[in-house]
């Protein structure tokens, strides 16, 4: 990866009419496995329990889990989507980026949940349930 993507956050209400039909697109795909909806993803990043991260080409919705006995603070990569990437694009495209926001929020890892195998051999993340971690050093 020679090139660095930036990830900028940005205000769910100011992009809602871009990132909605993204949402939708994400749900269509796997009907079962998600049991939110896009006014949920809405409600928590206007809240400030998850953040949206705008890329040029689609868009990344991130949560900090903390373990609550270890105290330990991960970013967990929730949502990503574009129309043109293939599955998993953003995060190959943005992984260097992921892993400065990671520092810059003072996590321990990232992690986040994929139906591809293939995303535990890209970022060198070891399987966690049905999750993959990504520990940063």
């Amino acid at each position: 990866m020679s090139k660095h993507f930036k990830l900028n956050p940005c205000d769910i209400r100011a992009v809602w009419d871009e990132v909605r039909p993204g949402l939708e697109a994400i749900k269509a795909e796997w009907p079962d496995s998600n049991t939110w909806r896009p006014e949920d993803v809405y409600a928590m990043v206007v809240n400030n329990e998850a953040i949206l991260y705008q890329t040029e080409d689609g868009f990344a919705v991130c949560t900090i889990d903390i373990d609550r006995w270890t105290g330990r603070r991960d970013l967990f990569i929730w949502l990503a989507y574009s129309p043109e990437a293939k599955r998993g694009g953003i995060l190959k495209k943005y992984w260097p980026s992921f892993i400065e926001v990671a520092e810059r929020l003072e996590c321990a890892g990232i992690q986040t949940g994929s139906l591809s195998p293939a995303l535990a051999a890209f970022a060198e993340m070891d399987p966690l349930y049905t999750t993959y971690r990504y520990e940063i050093t």
